[in-house]
């Protein structure tokens, strides 16, 4: 399996409801993931029997035993995005935390990153996936959005983002406006337009006026209206 770029969007399971990834597909299908088809080992399924098979286990607090069949786990589908080779979503349960879920969307890495150097994101497919981000974002239920590459550090949970811990944000994350991270470099924006959340970049390149906030010193604010 080829090395991935990583999109993770948390939820706090107290949150989970009976329509729930029927309402979230319909917010991937806004965002621009066009489905396509179930995954070959889980024997091509429909989006609908997909969606109903992920509904049943997480309201049932599935987790994967070690010595468990994988054909018992939730479901993954693939989708077309950006011309893309390949895009993968899949939901984990209990990650991190027993409290949560996590959508996971990935892409091979090699096609986000620049060829000579994997550590920098080619400045077209970040701007893609960011713009990707934040209409994601508008699904009310999402309450972080973590990015990072294969080597990159796990999405932190709800908890720590909420004591000011910085979010895995290779490149960018959002989280909600109560979350000030310590700052480390980042450049934060707020999301104005639509739901209202904290866009953080990583760019060493500061602009625009300077806040202080709760955790850490001051980090550097601009506005954006969220698309």
């Amino acid at each position: 399996m080829p090395a991935y770029f990583e999109m993770s969007l948390q939820f706090q399971r107290s949150e989970l409801y009976p329509d729930f990834i029927r309402d979230f597909d319909a917010a991937l299908d806004r965002a621009g993931l066009t489905f396509l088809s179930g995954c070959r080992w889980d024997g091509f399924p429909p989006r609908g029997e997909i969606s109903a098979w992920n509904q049943r286990k997480l309201e049932e607090n599935f987790v994967l035993g070690m010595d468990e069949p994988y054909s018992h786990d939730c479901r993954q589908s693939l989708y077309r995005f950006g011309g893309y080779s390949e895009v993968r979503g899949f939901w984990t349960n209990q990650h991190p935390v027993e409290d949560a879920f996590t959508y996971f969307l990935i892409i091979p890495e090699s096609e986000v990153v620049d060829e000579g150097d994997h550590t920098i994101f080619l400045p077209d497919k970040a701007e893609q996936l960011r713009e990707l981000a934040e209409k994601l974002w508008q699904f009310p239920l999402v309450r972080s959005i973590q990015t990072g590459l294969e080597l990159s550090d796990p999405p932190l949970s709800l908890a720590e983002l909420r004591k000011g811990q910085s979010p895995d944000a290779s490149p960018f994350a959002i989280v909600e406006p109560d979350c000030h991270p310590y700052d480390d470099g980042s450049r934060a924006i707020e999301l104005t337009r639509g739901r209202p959340g904290l866009l953080l970049l990583d760019n060493e390149e500061l602009s625009g006026p300077v806040i202080e906030v709760p955790f850490g010193g001051p980090l550097r604010l601009e506005e954006r209206g969220g698309r």
